[in-house]
């Protein structure tokens, strides 16, 4: 699907700090060689990247449709802007502007903003399957662990001061609470106790890391990564294992797949979706059974996830 004569729509999450203006910048620069229309909204408060990209999509009778939605932003920005397409089939283009950029990795564009603007004329249509919890859809993952105890403890004003270095802070907060990490998953009927998990739809976890090498977002199938052991030391083994590529062959590691997902604790604790604290459990996953259609490399490979 060439750009070339099409109108988009840009829901933009602004971002403090001139390097996230001039990335987006050089975007925005090579779309507009391309397209006959493109038009930037900024979204101005949590949900907004929702109801932008529904506006966008359902325009009224005398209104020309869109016909590509672009998020630029994090995971979070992405996730919002997939909501308001939900049942649509008009495709998705991913700018990525956050921290981790988990998604635009995923997909194979990569994080730099020059590569993604030289191949914009060259990107191809392709379905993936979002999670939903409850009517809401999660593009990546849902955790609850180490993880989401850091991300229920992070500072959204430190993390725009200093980027992911906020999440190694918000993840000494958490150390006190980490004997608190308990859970019943149940996968598909099958049940495991654990103290962490992550229920993915991808490969990457936290930036280029490899968390399940075996997941593809085209796959309709969740991986439910268990991590077994609690406490301090079990924590920064983890954190080794994932830097240098093998966590998901850790003894104590369970990798299974499915469709359906539950996830409980006898004690109160938090859940993070995409990297966005979501709320507490207990709560279900499934698997989206409308698709989601983005555009994509035709062929990625992990040095392009990875740039």
């Amino acid at each position: 699907m060439a750009i070339h004569d099409q109108r988009i729509k840009v829901i933009h999450n602004p971002v403090a700090g001139g390097r996230n203006r001039k990335r987006l910048r050089i975007a925005l620069q090579a779309l507009r060689k391309h397209a006959s229309k493109v038009k930037v909204s900024p979204t101005k408060y949590a949900g907004h990247g929702i109801k932008r990209a529904d506006k966008a999509i359902n325009r009224k009778p005398d209104k020309i449709p869109y016909d590509i939605i672009c998020a630029a932003g994090g995971d979070g920005t992405i996730a919002e802007v997939a909501n308001g397409m939900r049942g649509s089939d008009c495709p998705l283009l991913v700018l990525p502007l956050g921290t981790a950029n988990v998604f635009a990795r995923e997909l194979g564009l990569g994080t730099s903003m020059r590569k993604i603007a030289a191949m914009v004329e060259t990107l191809h249509p392709k379905q993936v399957y979002p999670g939903l919890m409850g009517n809401k859809r999660f593009i990546m993952m849902v955790g609850v662990g180490i993880d989401s105890l850091s991300v229920a403890s992070l500072e959204t004003s430190l993390k725009r001061r200093i980027g992911g270095a906020a999440y190694v802070v918000a993840a000494l907060k958490a150390i006190k609470r980490m004997k608190e990490l308990e859970l019943t998953v149940n996968v598909d009927g099958a049940s495991y106790e654990t103290a962490n998990v992550i229920v993915t739809n991808g490969r990457f976890y936290g930036g280029p890391f490899t968390i399940s090498p075996n997941a593809a977002l085209e796959e309709p199938v969740f991986h439910v990564v268990m991590l077994h052991q609690k406490g301090l030391w079990a924590a920064l083994r983890y954190g080794l294992a994932l830097a240098m590529g093998r966590l998901p062959y850790l003894k104590d590691v369970t990798i299974t797949k499915g469709t359906h997902v539950r996830i409980e604790s006898k004690n109160a604790l938090p859940v993070q979706a995409d990297g966005d604290y979501v709320g507490m459990l207990p709560v279900e996953v499934r698997i989206d059974s409308f698709p989601l259609t983005v555009l994509a490399p035709r062929t990625h490979t992990s040095e392009a996830a990875e740039s």
